[in-house]
């Protein structure tokens, strides 16, 4: 009787089918006043553009941050220091409609936001696929099991344990968003089981 242990790998990639944008502004000013009011404005705009995506579905969920000021001391070329009021906040919106990315990146980036790009899957689409990958796994662990098990001349008799290994998937991926409307690439997703068995022979 001897011990088989391999690993076995499922692993499919998906296009993306969520994209969250995240919107930060950030609005410097030497007057601490001035600064809030830009900022506020700036993110009222970008709040309103979220809750109108929210509401003709193309969006299907969206958060907005307490806007805050901080002051920030820098120093120029001259060696002289000085000081600004830094009115910062964000929003997030998790777009279910792709084809508005680029679109939408634009118009936020037009307001005054930096945007960047969060890529994901539904977890409907994640759950299910990890399902079918953990069949895939087992079974390509058991293929290997049985390669070695024939090279030795003998069997697999049974699986003595098996455990999965890591995480189901890639994390979401990430990019800044910008430039040309016409440049947006969705990118896929990759789910990903592994397992390791161990395998008894005959």
């Amino acid at each position: 009787m001897t011990t088989i242990t391999v690993d076995g790998l499922g692993e499919r990639h998906i296009v993306a089918e969520r994209a969250t944008l995240t919107a930060r502004v950030a609005i410097a000013h030497a007057k601490r006043d001035r600064s809030m009011e830009l900022g506020a404005a700036v993110h009222a705009q970008i709040a309103q553009r979220a809750a109108a995506l929210r509401g003709t579905g193309a969006a299907t969920w969206h958060s907005i941050d307490v806007l805050t000021t901080n002051v920030r001391v820098w120093t120029d070329k001259d060696g002289n220091k000085h000081q600004d009021h830094v009115t910062s906040g964000t929003v997030r919106i998790k777009l279910a409609r792709l084809d508005l990315v680029a679109e939408v990146v634009a118009d936020l980036s037009a307001i005054g936001a930096t945007i960047s790009t969060d890529w994901a899957l539904t977890d409907a689409t994640r759950s299910r696929t990890t399902r079918e990958l953990r069949i895939v796994a087992v079974q390509d662990a058991r293929a290997k099991a049985d390669d070695f098990a024939s090279a030795l001349s003998t069997s697999v008799s049974r699986i003595v344990t098996l455990r999965e290994t890591g995480g189901h998937g890639m994390p979401a991926a990430r990019g800044a968003a910008g430039g040309a409307r016409d440049e947006l690439t969705i990118p896929e997703i990759t789910v990903r089981v592994a397992v390791v068995g161990e395998f008894e022979t005959a």
